[in-house]
């Protein structure tokens, strides 16, 4: 391989590998460069000889095949003190021949009974990491058609090797990062708050659920031009200069708090502005992101039965007449909506006020509303 397509290789490598999704893709890539016909990227316990992975040019089934049964029997990787091994591990390209004699491999029950039946005749493995007992491993295979992997192949794999590494691991933590990513948007998604992350100049970079429906109902907040703007006339130059002050448009980054008038005599939203994070500006980026988190007073608010029997460890008919209490009713109309007698709802109610720690009516429906509020665990209750 001349050196323009090393570099062209190279570049794929890290163009692939910082998107899971495009690893078989790059896997195939690589076994086409160095003359395979399929490959794997596995991660295994060398102990327990458990682990997953993918390939490509091979059945799907191959890989749960080799963890189920053959993995404790692979020859080209069995040692006599794995922990020892890997206590001393070193990434390293290595053929099957590197480790056992091929004649012996061609009779073990692994190549008989395994490769064989793939159509894998070779083996080229190029190390990628491990942790404590685990290795990670890119296996590259070659039929009995083709020749055996050799120096020259071996030469342009430890080549890639160092690149393969780092993209491979830098990929990982993107990933993971993306999935906390998506577990966090999936949270603020339950909030019964709007929520909106902005960039410094404002623009929206995601919005919850609840920021959703703020911005269609209309009134208080709306979009220009992809900004987050407050559309009351009064409002806009001070919800500008909140967000300004945030994303640190004058230096320091400091966020406030403010109400947005929403007009026809609705209540205004109660909105919070502040940075995203600590200063942590990069040349290309002066300044950091801005969250904006919006609280609807007239917005209604859920209290699901489950969630109360849950918590408190009520009754179904206990979080009914809680229900009840907390959407407003008094005690005469809530057992006339339940079908009680006003004695039972009280008894009811002397239970509720036991099994959650208050003592008066009011105290139950500020319990009930803050329970209601933060979608969590109840603030400031007794022991449920």
């Amino acid at each position: 391989m001349d050196e323009a397509a090393f570099g062209t290789l190279v570049e794929r490598i890290y163009d692939l590998a910082l998107d899971v999704e495009q690893w078989p893709q790059l896997l195939e890539e690589l076994a086409g460069a160095l003359g395979a016909r399929a490959g794997s990227l596995m991660r295994e316990n060398m102990v327990t000889h458990r682990g997953g992975g993918f390939s490509v040019g091979l059945d799907p089934a191959a890989a749960r095949l080799y963890f189920e049964y053959y993995a404790s029997r692979n020859i080209i990787r069995m040692v006599d003190n794995p922990r020892e091994l890997m206590r001393r591990f070193a990434p390293a390209v290595t053929v099957d021949q590197d480790t056992v004699p091929k004649g012996e491999l061609l009779e073990s029950e692994f190549y008989v009974d395994f490769l064989r039946p793939t159509e894998i005749h070779s083996v080229m493995t190029i190390g990628l990491w491990s942790r404590e007992v685990e290795f990670c491993g890119l296996d590259l295979y070659r039929s009995r058609t083709s020749p055996d992997f050799a120096d020259e192949d071996r030469r342009l794999a430890m080549a890639l090797q160092p690149h393969l590494i780092r993209a491979f691991r830098i990929g990982d933590k993107l990933e993971g990062l993306g999935d906390l990513t998506r577990e966090l948007a999936a949270g603020l998604d339950q909030a019964p708050f709007g929520y909106f992350v902005l960039d410094r100049e404002g623009r929206v970079r995601h919005v919850n659920r609840a920021g959703e429906r703020l911005l269609c109902r209309g009134g208080g907040l709306a979009l220009a031009g992809g900004r987050l703007t407050a559309s009351h006339p009064a409002d806009g130059q001070r919800f500008l200069a909140l967000i300004a002050g945030a994303a640190g448009a004058a230096g320091a980054r400091v966020g406030g708090n403010m109400s947005v008038r929403r007009g026809e005599g609705r209540a205004p939203l109660s909105v919070a502005v502040a940075p995203t994070a600590p200063e942590r500006a990069s040349p290309f980026s002066p300044a950091g992101g801005v969250v904006v988190c919006v609280t609807d007073p007239e917005a209604a608010v859920a209290l699901p039965e489950a969630r109360l029997r849950q918590l408190f460890g009520l009754t179904g008919a206990q979080a009914r007449v809680a229900m009840a209490l907390f959407e407003g009713q008094s005690l005469r109309d809530a057992a006339e909506t339940l079908g009680l007698s006003i004695f039972t709802v009280r008894a009811h109610l002397a239970h509720i006020f036991d099994k959650t720690g208050v003592s008066r009516q009011a105290e139950l429906v500020a319990l009930l509303t803050r329970v209601a509020a933060n979608g969590a665990a109840p603030l400031g209750s007794g022991d449920a």
